[in-house]
């Protein structure tokens, strides 16, 4: 009758000490995933502070909350945690649009603006509209025409400059945007003609219509949420309608008759628009 007492009572004990560690509270990491089972001590703006029963009562480690998914208590609550350098809440105060120029276009016979808006932190829409004939006519052309542009942007992820979550303009840094233009425009083309030993030439109204699908890279920069410059280039394919096999479109370089190949490059200026919120 001992003997079964003290097996019950031993029994007992460790069922209780399983039940203990059964409830610890646990922490799921992101790099490496894994699992911590430990004891949270505090959860900080930044770091959570746990100890576990491997160690000393009294010693206290720390993980960045950056690097936690989630944190399952051994009360059965569950807190999940998101990246800080991707969470809306650190950027609610910045504007998350612009209206942008390309600052070369109107040299080159056409002036360009676009529109951009954030979706979130590392992501963003744009679009362009340009006016062909509203610049400088070289080549006395006399163009007239409109351009259409779409693109999705993909953003390297926002910088922080310190741990006071003193972060990065959401629109700012390097990235891609597959991009697809569309335009139409007329053009004035001299034909010549030969007779009597005398060349002769007559305008005549030609229009053209061209498309290209294009993967732009480039880096923008963000001063004071107010300013901005965005630097690019892109390479693609150009293909349309090109009756006199022109390699300038006023939107992109290239799509002739001997080669798809497309390329653009410039230098885009604007400001941020919109109200902050606070």
């Amino acid at each position: 009758m001992n003997t079964f007492f003290r097996l019950t009572i031993i029994t007992m004990i460790a069922l209780i000490y399983a039940g203990v560690a059964f409830c610890q509270d646990k922490i799921y990491r992101r790099n490496p995933t894994d699992t911590i089972s430990c004891k949270i001590v505090e959860i900080g703006e930044e770091l959570i502070k746990y100890s576990t029963d491997t160690y000393a009562q009294n010693l206290t480690f720390t993980l960045d909350k950056n690097n936690v998914t989630k944190i399952i208590f051994e009360s059965g609550k569950e807190l999940t945690f998101s990246d800080s350098m991707f969470g809306k809440e650190h950027y609610q105060s910045q504007r998350k649009d612009a209206i942008k120029l390309s600052f070369l276009s109107p040299l080159m016979g056409s002036s360009i603006f676009s529109y951009e808006h954030s979706l979130k932190p590392g992501q963003s829409l744009e679009f362009g509209l340009g006016i062909i004939g509203a610049g400088v006519d070289s080549s006395d052309d006399n163009p007239s025409g409109l351009i259409v542009k779409f693109g999705y942007k993909f953003l390297t992820s926002p910088n922080w400059y310190d741990r006071r979550n003193r972060y990065a303009h959401v629109l700012k840094g390097f990235y891609v945007k597959p991009e697809a233009t569309f335009l139409h425009y007329t053009v004035d083309e001299n034909n010549y003609y030969y007779g009597d030993d005398v060349y002769s030439y007559m305008k005549e109204r030609r229009s053209s219509t061209m498309f290209s699908l294009m993967i732009v890279g480039g880096k923008q920069w963000v001063f004071a949420d107010v300013f901005l410059l965005d630097l690019f280039t892109g390479i693609g394919y150009g293909f349309g309608h090109n009756p006199d096999d022109r390699s300038w479109h006023y939107g992109f370089l290239g799509g002739t008759n001997d080669t798809p190949l497309a390329l653009t490059a410039g230098l885009k200026i604007g400001f941020l628009i919109g109200r902050k919120k606070k």
